[in-house]
């Protein structure tokens, strides 16, 4: 990826985790979706924007530091990684999957993937066209 980085400062390679993650977050919507009528299955999401941040080199915002033991740790804040999501209601049988609300958001994040995809294409495109300007 060190070649990529050179030639397309961090963008590209923040659009490629920006796509990993993506991807990943459509894993656990594809779960939800599937557990739908599971009995007692709690839908997940995936926290991933400290590390998109950390991907792009956001390095201006400031380190969130614990200063209570009752406050949550997030000295993990750049590790991506699946929470709860308590969007849809708990229905008699303990599950809390609203299908509609996981379809719409995997509609979303569908966009999103393919909008960071269209953008990777078009450096690439730039690249291409200025190796073939400079014959």
């Amino acid at each position: 990826m060190r070649i990529l980085d050179s030639l397309f400062d961090r963008t590209v390679s923040g659009l490629t985790k920006a796509m990993d993650l993506s991807w990943r977050k459509n894993e656990a919507l594809v779960s939800n979706v599937a557990n739908a009528e599971t009995p007692q299955y709690r839908a997940v999401n995936l926290d991933f924007g400290s590390e998109l941040d950390r991907a792009f080199g956001d390095r201006t915002r400031d380190e969130l530091v614990q200063t209570d033991t009752q406050h949550l740790d997030l000295s993990n804040q750049g590790n991506s990684k699946l929470v709860p999501d308590y969007r849809g209601a708990t229905k008699s049988d303990g599950n809390n999957v609203d299908i509609d609300l996981q379809m719409s958001t995997l509609a979303q994040n569908s966009g999103d993937y393919a909008n960071a995809a269209q953008l990777i294409r078009r450096q690439i495109g730039l690249v291409r066209s200025a190796i073939r300007d400079g014959r």
